[in-house]
């Protein structure tokens, strides 16, 4: 603090000295200036797999082939695919309309897809399964299959968008 002394009396000027505080950043810039062209990202060459939704108004697609990914499909009769084999028949429950009914007669389906999957060696060595579920089916079975395939130890789950969402060129493109 500085003190001024105009008129006979003295006063206290209340400034801020923003000079030490310029030198500490001159100082800092120029050290990060110098040592960040020796930095070297640790994950400059890998390749980030981005699986994005698809809608009319975004339409990149992830490409991959059926047969080198795992994808568990449900389909509209609740019947439960992994690739082409069914694992799990569930369309006993189609027309239950009570929650209670529908919890109990889901639960057995869980019960056999949690089992097929653990038991899965390909899943074992992979630990990533893709889920495709038809869009007429009740919420409520996607999630509880959702939990059984966690419980299951299955730990990168991905999401298959629904070909409804695809312009009629985008459906011819992806099945050449």
């Amino acid at each position: 603090m500085g003190m001024t002394s105009k008129g006979g009396g003295k006063k206290v000027i209340s400034e801020i000295n923003v000079t030490p505080l310029v030198d500490v950043m001159l100082v800092l810039l120029v050290i990060f200036m110098v040592t960040t062209p020796m930095m070297e990202p640790e994950d400059a060459n890998k390749v980030l797999d981005m699986d994005l939704p698809v809608t009319q108004e975004n339409t990149h697609l992830m490409e991959f082939d059926p047969t080198e990914r795992l994808i568990l499909n449900i389909d509209e009769n609740l019947n439960i695919w992994v690739g082409q084999e069914q694992i799990v028949d569930c369309s006993h429950a189609i027309g239950l309309n009570s929650p209670q009914e529908r919890a109990q007669n889901y639960e057995p389906c869980f019960n056999d897809l949690q089992l097929r999957l653990e038991n899965n060696p390909r899943l074992n060595n992979d630990e990533r399964l893709f889920l495709l579920a038809d869009t007429n089916i009740p919420y409520g079975f996607v999630v509880g299959a959702m939990n059984r395939i966690r419980l299951a130890g299955v730990t990168n789950v991905g999401m298959v968008t629904n070909r409804e969402y695809l312009t009629e060129e985008q459906r011819g493109e992806i099945e050449k």
